[in-house]
This record gives structure tokens, sequence and C-alpha cells, in this order.
């Protein structure tokens, strides 16, 4: 989902606002379900970063499990 984020910030020269975005822009065929929570409930990470010039705007710059849960090095799956 990373890689498809950064394309169509790219490609459409601002960032989505949601992933509904990159399955209507045909970046993606369907928002994946979350390994952890098995929902499609991702944790959306907003920043104000661009990554070129021509950007105009901001939005959605990474997801990350929406899950609580820990790995074996006590890191939070939603801190990923």
């Amino acid at each position: 989902m990373r890689q498809a984020i950064d394309q169509y910030t790219v490609d459409k020269q601002k960032p989505p606002q949601s992933l509904q975005d990159l399955v209507n822009g045909l970046y993606l065929k369907e928002i994946p379900t979350d390994p952890f929570t098995r929902k499609k409930d991702w944790a959306l990470q907003f920043d104000t970063v661009v990554l070129s010039p021509e950007q105009s705007s901001t939005g959605i710059v990474d997801v990350h499990s929406a899950s609580s849960q820990v790995n074996s090095n006590s890191i939070p799956y939603n801190e990923w």
C-alpha cells in the first residue's frame, strides 16, 4: 500500500485523502484486510510532506496496522 500511496501522489501531484482514493484510481484492486485485526481498519498517517514541487496538497503518507498487539520486540504493530 505504501508504494501505491507514493505512486498515486506522484501521478496525481497530491496524496490520497483516503484508501478508497487508491481503489478509485486503480492503484489498488481493493482495500486490503489488516492481517492482525482481520478488518479493513488501517491507521492512516497524514503529513505535510511533499514529494515534488508540483504537489498541490498533503494527505496520507503511510499506513499502519490498527492492532495494539505487540510483536516479539515489544513494539505495537500500530507503530510499524
